[in-house]
């Protein structure tokens, strides 16, 4: 029996690998999820486990390679995998691209060419390359880029709508052939791990190695944990600090602030690339964020991944040109509509067209946030910390009076200082600053750039383009068969009034796509859909809190119905109810 290790870079490659494991008798496969340096960290100790090959794909196949001695098999990207994306993205009005590498984009101009599709193809040798070419593509009105798990990871970063190039049953079938294969001819290679690797990864620093590009080529078991390379290496300040370890040549030892805590980062140079040591520093805990820095009111972001504002209606347009035209002040910017129209999307828009993106995107939940948290985030230290971040009000107008009259007198006193502000609220706000409702001066102070995203009813015209990029969402984590959606289909999403709005729409399309069993969303599937959501807002209207029973059977049924409304999620139920999520648990098990 051959003993196959499976790691897979998403979601639906992920569910088709456990449908392919009931169909194969002389191969055991154990499929684990993860991508580039996780999938590294899941691959080191294969061999110790008794492991007799890996399989894996694309970018995630080749660090693997580097860092294994057993046989590591690539699911190649075969042409109908290609041909099934290109059908999707067909839908698309935007401009698109393929990137990659050249597995990928050989084949994949061939087929644009014999299919005459107008989608460019560009192709790239190494990782680093692919954020230049993106940012090149963006500046050239290139809205959608299709490409591997590398690829789509770094165009959401720049604000483009990135779609993967997901891996189906033949290109599977033929990495299991290899296996057999492969095993046939390796059967005898197994090795011991080394040594040096054990005792690494049991270290309580955290510890990579990284070669001249930048690139990890080891990280311990720590490492993998607690930090992450790719957000790290995008830091100003781990940046200088390895510059000045590579132009001096001699061990540097510095203490930075990482994903809200302080770290020691000791780097030794080496004659192929560079060491890096990382152990937290518990001394200096809460002298900037205080104690509950940490909870769900206060949200820090090294940088800011999102789904691109899209549409083709002249209000969306609208809102498209005003936020291009915004990003390019520090002033602040107050962004209303109703709930769940992008409220949050624009303002990540404004945060990453700025050149701010190497500063951490803050956001404050207003409906949550409390006084002292308040306070204690906006001091002189923080300030002087974040000097060029974003500072993001997320419904500002939830705060109470006192609450407002605190913030403006902070913000009055450090109105000189350069961080930026981004705020957002309900569209009732200029009747709440009439009535007396929201601080007068609070909001002329934060409105002086104002963007209104009108509902979603208003703008029908933009949910076709919606529709496509929800879908081109999906694919790579369920991964079936959905390419696209019937025009009958479409017409009754157009046709209906979406009182969620957006956020609304995303989570419908989810739904028509997990029960859909064909390449496009039928007409049925959607009317389908509707009737349940139509029974579901029937039994909420009519099933209020009994509040005949005790205190604590009232708190229940409130955290019950606050949970199903938020689909289970218990992060975003905590945050309504004004608790932490171990508060929410530990009342959940009571």
């Amino acid at each position: 029996m051959i003993k196959a290790l499976v790691i897979v870079p998403y979601e639906g490659l992920y569910e088709m690998m456990k449908e392919m494991n009931q169909e194969v008798d002389d191969i055991q496969l154990e499929i684990r999820l993860g991508n580039l340096y996780e999938g590294v960290a899941i691959a080191k100790n294969a061999e110790m486990d008794g492991y007799h090959v890996i399989i894996s794909r694309g970018g995630t196949a080749s660090m693997i390679q580097e860092a294994v001695s057993i046989p590591v098999i690539d699911i190649q990207v075969s042409g109908y995998d290609v041909l099934r994306i290109l059908t999707l993205v067909k839908g698309f009005s935007s401009k698109a691209a393929i990137v990659g590498f050249s597995n990928i984009t050989h084949g994949a101009a061939t087929i644009c060419k014999l299919l005459d599709f107008d989608i460019q193809t560009y192709t790239i040798t190494k990782e680093v390359e692919v954020k230049e070419t993106l940012t090149k593509l963006k500046k050239q009105g290139y809205e959608v880029v299709i490409g591997d798990v590398v690829t789509v990871q770094a165009a959401k970063q720049l604000g483009l709508t990135g779609v993967l190039i997901t891996s189906g049953k033949e290109a599977i079938l033929e990495a299991l052939e290899e296996v057999r294969r492969s095993y046939r001819l390796f059967s005898r290679l197994q090795q011991d791990v080394s040594l040096f690797r054990s005792i690494l990864d049991c270290n309580e620093q955290a510890i990579i190695v990284i070669n001249r590009e930048e690139n990890i080529v080891y990280e311990n078991e720590r490492f993998a944990k607690d930090l992450h390379w790719m957000e790290l290496k995008n830091s100003p300040e781990v940046k200088k600090v390895i510059q000045e370890t590579a132009l001096t040549g001699e061990k540097q030892t510095k203490t930075l602030h990482i994903n809200q805590s302080f770290w020691h980062i000791t780097t030794c140079p080496q004659e192929e690339g560079m060491i890096l040591f990382f152990e937290k520093n518990h001394l200096h805990q809460g002298v900037e964020q205080g104690r509950d820095m940490n909870s769900d009111a206060i949200e820090f972001q090294p940088f800011a991944s999102y789904t691109p504002m899209t549409g083709k209606s002249e209000s969306i347009q609208k809102v498209l040109k005003q936020i291009n035209q915004y990003s390019k002040s520090s002033e602040p910017v107050w962004i209303s509509g109703e709930e769940g129209n992008g409220k949050d999307v624009a303002a990540h828009s404004i945060y990453v067209k700025r050149e701010t993106m190497n500063e951490p995107f803050i956001t404050v939940y207003c409906e949550v946030v409390r006084e002292e948290q308040l306070k204690e985030l906006m001091n002189d230290a923080f300030f002087e910390k974040y000097a060029n971040g974003v500072l993001y009000f997320k419904n500002i107008d939830k705060l109470n009076a006192y609450m407002q009259k605190e913030l403006y007198q902070i913000l009055q006193s450090e109105k000189d200082k350069k961080l930026q502000f981004l705020a957002s609220s309900g569209d009732t706000i200029e009747e709440k600053v009439k009535s007396g409702q929201f601080h007068r001066e609070l909001y002329q102070l934060l409105a002086p750039l104002k963007i209104h995203i009108p509902p979603l009813r208003e703008r029908r015209h933009d949910i076709e383009d919606l529709v496509h990029v929800f879908i081109s969402e999906l694919h790579p984590k369920y991964g079936n068969g959905v390419v696209g959606i019937r025009q009958d289909a479409l017409e009754e999403l157009t046709n209906y009034d979406w009182p969620g709005n957006v956020e609304q729409l995303k989570k419908v399309i989810e739904q028509l796509f997990l029960e859909s069993h064909s390449y496009y969303i039928e007409k049925e599937v959607v009317e389908t859909v509707f009737k349940r959501l139509e029974q579901q807002e029937v039994n909420e209207a009519f099933t209020p809190v009994d509040i005949s029973g005790t205190l604590e059977e009232i708190e229940k049924q409130v955290i019950s119905k606050v949970l199903e409304e938020e689909g289970l999620n218990q992060s975003k139920a905590a945050k309504r109810l004004g608790i932490n999520r171990s508060t929410l648990w530990r009342k959940l098990k009571d």
